[in-house]
C-alpha cells in the first residue's frame, strides 16, 4: 500500500481522497468502494457534505479489480474498513506488481475502539500513513474516536450523522458510562 489515510467518522477521509484526485490526470486513476456501502450513492464516493466522484463497486468479501486500462496508474479505495485485510492485501500487491499506486482511506477503529477492517493493518504496510481528526461533538476539541448514537450489536452498521458522531478520548469515556 502506498498511502493509507485513517481517522474517525467526519474527519474528512473521503474529502482527502477526492482532493487527491485533483493532482492526477483525469484518465489515470479509478476510485473503488466496497459494494456494501450504499449510504449516499452506489456508483460514487460521496462526502458527508455532498462532494462526489464516480467510483466502481468492489465486492467487499472477495475484492478484485476488473481488468483496468493500461493508463490507470493509481487506484484509490474508499472505506478500507469494510474490507478484510487478508482478502484485500493480495489484490493490492497484484496491482502494485502491475506498476500501480494504491491509496486508501478508512476508519481505523469502530465505535467501541476495536480495530476495524483493513485500515489499521494496511497502515502498517504503507509507505505513508496520514491520520485525520474530527471535531469532538462534546467539547469541540480534537476527536480521534467515533461513537454510535444508536444501539446495535454488530460491528458493521452503515450510517452517517444520524447513526454516528465523533469525540475525543475523554468524551468517549463519558459516553460509555
Amino acid at each position: 500500500m502506498n498511502i493509507v489515510v485513517g481517522g474517525p467518522m467526519f474527519s474528512g477521509k473521503t474529502t482527502w481522497l477526492i482532493t487527491y484526485t485533483k493532482k492526477l490526470p483525469n484518465d489515470s486513476y479509478i476510485i473503488a468502494k466496497p459494494d456494501l456501502d450504499t449510504r449516499y450513492a452506489t456508483n460514487a464516493v460521496v462526502t458527508h457534505h455532498g462532494q462526489s466522484l464516480p467510483a466502481i463497486n468492489i465486492n467487499y468479501t472477495n475484492p478484485h479489480f476488473p481488468m483496468l486500462k493500461k493508463q490507470i496508474k493509481t487506484i484509490l479505495i474508499d472505506e478500507l474498513n469494510f474490507f478484510s485485510f487478508h482478502t484485500l492485501l493480495p489484490e493490492i500487491k497484484r496491482q502494485q506488481k502491475l506498476g500501480r499506486k494504491v491509496i486508501g482511506v478508512g476508519l481505523l477503529f469502530d465505535s467501541r475502539k476495536k480495530p476495524f477492517g483493513a485500515t489499521l493493518p494496511l497502515s502498517r504496510f504503507s509507505d505513508s500513513f496520514i491520520e485525520l481528526f474530527a471535531v469532538c461533538d462534546g467539547c469541540k476539541g480534537k476527536a480521534n474516536h467515533s461513537y454510535r448514537k444508536i444501539q446495535a450489536k454488530n460491528q458493521v452498521v452503515i450510517g452517517a450523522s444520524e447513526t454516528y458522531g465523533a469525540c475525543c478520548e475523554k468524551c468517549w469515556e463519558n459516553l460509555q458510562k
